[in-house]
C-alpha cells in the first residue's frame, strides 16, 4: 500500500461560483464600510491629501500585484492556493503557514471591527443625524441605544452568526445572499452619490449652521489650525504618505485566490474579478472622495475630522464627521436614509463573509496537508462547506467583537491593517521560487502562467514586484507610525501567537503523523487535490 499523501483525495468543495460570483465577491471585499472610516482617517492624518490621486496611484500599482495573483492562482487553483498553497510548495511549508496565519488572524480580528462599525457608524450615526434634524425623540433614543456597548455586542453577534450560517449553507445560498447584498448595497451607494452630486458647499454650510448654530461651519475650519492642524503648501507629500491607507481601502481584489477551488474557469474568473474590482474601486472611490470634498467643502471636511480625533472637546457637532451622517443632515427623506443605512449592512455582510471564508479555507488546506487537526478539514457532504472551520472562525470573530466593545483599550490596540497587509508581504516569493526550485510545477501550469519577457517568466517578475510593493507600503507606514497606528504589545503578541501556532502545528503534526507512519513532507511536493 502506498504512502497516503493528503488527508483525503478530494477536498469535498465544489466549483459552483461563476465569473460574476467571483466579481461580486471581489467588489464586496473592497467596498465594505471601512472606506468611510478610511477617508476620515486620511483627512485627519494627512491634511492636504488628494485622496482621488492617492487612490488612482495605489490602484495602478496594485494592478500588477493583482495580475501576479491571477498567474499564481492559475497554477494553484485550489483553496488557499495563491497564498498558502503556493508559498508552502515553492518556498517552505512553514513560511506558508506563518504568513497565512498572520493574515487569517488579521481577518478574524477584523470581523469584530466590521460588525461594530456596521452598527455604530453605518446605522447609529446617520440615524442620530436624521433624528436631530427631524426632531424625532424616539429615533434619537433608538440611535443612542444602538450605540450602547451591550447592544452593539448583541447585534454584532447576531450579524456574525447569520453570516456564518450563510457561509456554511453551501454555494447556492451564498450566491443568492451575495446578489441580494450587492443590489441593496449598490442602491444605497447610488442614493449617497445622488445626495453628494446635488449638494453644493454653500448649501451644506447653511445646513450645518442651521443644525448646530450660526457660524459653526466657519468656526470648525478656523479652530482646526489652533489645535495643531497644519496643511503643507504641496499636496504631494500628504498624498504619498497616504498610500498605505488607500491600499487598505482597496485591498480585497485578490481575495478570490483563497477560495479558488470553488470558482469555475478560475483563470478567466480571477482575471475579471481582480481587474474589474480594482478599476471599480479606484474609479468609484476617487469620484466619491471628489464629491465629498466638493459638497462639504474640502477645508471643512479636513478640519472637522482633525478636530473630531485630535480635540474632541472642541468638536461642536453632535454627530461624527462621517459622510453618511453628514449626508443625513442634507436629505431628510426617510427612504433615502434607510437605503444608505441598509447599504452599510449589505457591504458589511460582504466583508464578514470574505473574512470567514478565507481563514476557514486556510484551515481546510492545512488539514488536507496533515499539519492541522483533521477535524478542521472536515467538509459537509450535504453543503460542501468546512462547517467546523467556519464555526471556529465565527467564534473568534465574536470574541474579537467582545474585546473591542468591552475592552476598547485592548481591542483598539490590535492593528489589523498591519496584520492583513503584512500577512500578504511575502506571497510574491512563490512566483520567484517556483522558477528557481519547482520548474516542473511551473512548466505544468497553463500557458498564461508560463509567459516570458526577455526570457524571464512574467510570474517571477511580478512576484518580485509584489514583494517590493507590499514591503514598501509597510516601510512607508512603519517609518511614519501615525499612518499605521500603534505597533504595540497587543499587535506584537498577535503576530507572535500566529508564528507559535504555525511552528507548533507544523512540527507537532509532522511528528505525530510520522509516528503513524505518515510523511507530511510528501504533501508539499505536489499540488494539493481539488
Amino acid at each position: 500500500m502506498g504512502q497516503k499523501t493528503f488527508l483525503r483525495n478530494a477536498t469535498g468543495l465544489v466549483r459552483d461560483f461563476s465569473t460574476i460570483d467571483a466579481l461580486l465577491f471581489a467588489i464586496g471585499a473592497i467596498i465594505g464600510p471601512f472606506w468611510v472610516v478610511g477617508f476620515s482617517s486620511e483627512w485627519y492624518l494627512f491634511p492636504g491629501v488628494n485622496i482621488p490621486v492617492s487612490l488612482i496611484i495605489v490602484s495602478f500599482l496594485g494592478l500588477a500585484n493583482g495580475v501576479y495573483y491571477i498567474l499564481i492562482t492559475s497554477i494553484f487553483a485550489r483553496s488557499a492556493g495563491g497564498s498558502y498553497g503556493a508559498l508552502s510548495r515553492a518556498v517552505h511549508p512553514l513560511l506558508g503557514m506563518i504568513m497565512s496565519l498572520i493574515f487569517s488572524a488579521g481577518l478574524l480580528l477584523n470581523i469584530g471591527f466590521i460588525s461594530d462599525i456596521t452598527f455604530s457608524v453605518g446605522i447609529a450615526s446617520p440615524l442620530s443625524s436624521y433624528a436631530t434634524v427631524t426632531n424625532n425623540s424616539g429615533l434619537a433614543s433608538l440611535a443612542s441605544t444602538l450605540s450602547m456597548p451591550s447592544v452593539v455586542f448583541v447585534l454584532g453577534t447576531i450579524f456574525i452568526v447569520v453570516i456564518a450560517l450563510i457561509a456554511a449553507s453551501g454555494t447556492r445560498t451564498i450566491i443568492f445572499a451575495n446578489k441580494v447584498a450587492f443590489i441593496v448595497g449598490t442602491i444605497g451607494m447610488l442614493a449617497l452619490v445622488g445626495i453628494l452630486a446635488t449638494t453644493t458647499a454653500a448649501h451644506f454650510e447653511n445646513v450645518v449652521n442651521g443644525f448646530a448654530g450660526s457660524d459653526v461651519y466657519d468656526n470648525i475650519t478656523q479652530t482646526a489650525p489652533t489645535v495643531g492642524m497644519k496643511i503643507p503648501s504641496s499636496w504631494v507629500g500628504p498624498t504619498v504618505l497616504s498610500l498605505p491607507v488607500s491600499f487598505f481601502i482597496i485591498l480585497g481584489y485578490a481575495f478570490n485566490t483563497y477560495y479558488a477551488g470553488e470558482i469555475r474557469r478560475v483563470t478567466r474568473s480571477m482575471t475579471i474579478a481582480v481587474v474589474g474590482s480594482i478599476i471599480f474601486a479606484g474609479g468609484f472611490f476617487s469620484v466619491l472622495a471628489y464629491l465629498m470634498e466638493r459638497s462639504f467643502g474640502s477645508s471643512f471636511i479636513v478640519a472637522a475630522n482633525y478636530i473630531f480625533v485630535e480635540a474632541p472637546t472642541k468638536y461642536p457637532l453632535a454627530i461624527a464627521p462621517y459622510v453618511n451622517a453628514l449626508a443625513a443632515l442634507v436629505d431628510t427623506n426617510p427612504v433615502v436614509n434607510l437605503l444608505i443605512m441598509a447599504n452599510f449592512v449589505a457591504w458589511g455582510y460582504f466583508l464578514i463573509i470574505n473574512f470567514i471564508f478565507i481563514p476557514s479555507r486556510n484551515f481546510l488546506a492545512y488539514s488536507m496537508d496533515g499539519v492541522f487537526p483533521a477535524r478542521l478539514g472536515s467538509v459537509s457532504d450535504r453543503f460542501h462547506s468546512p462547517i467546523v472551520s467556519i464555526i471556529v472562525c465565527s467564534l473568534v470573530g465574536i470574541g474579537a467583537l467582545g474585546v473591542l466593545v468591552y475592552l476598547p483599550t485592548v481591542g483598539g490596540a490590535v492593528n489589523v491593517t498591519y496584520l492583513i497587509i503584512g500577512g500578504t508581504a511575502l506571497d510574491g516569493l512563490a512566483g520567484v521560487f517556483l522558477i528557481l526550485r519547482k520548474k516542473s510545477i511551473f512548466e505544468s501550469g497553463p500557458e498564461i502562467a508560463r509567459k516570458k519577457v526577455a526570457g524571464i517568466p512574467v510570474i517571477a517578475i511580478l512576484g518580485a514586484y509584489s514583494v517590493i510593493f507590499i514591503l514598501s507600503l509597510i516601510a512607508l507606514a512603519v517609518f511614519n507610525p501615525i499612518i499605521i497606528g500603534p505597533l504595540g504589545a497587543v499587535t506584537d503578541v498577535t503576530v507572535t501567537l500566529a508564528i507559535i501556532v504555525a511552528v507548533v502545528a507544523y512540527f507537532g503534526m509532522k511528528g505525530y503523523n510520522k509516528g503513524r507512519g505518515l510523511d507530511v513532507s510528501l504533501a508539499f511536493k505536489e499540488i494539493p487535490p481539488e
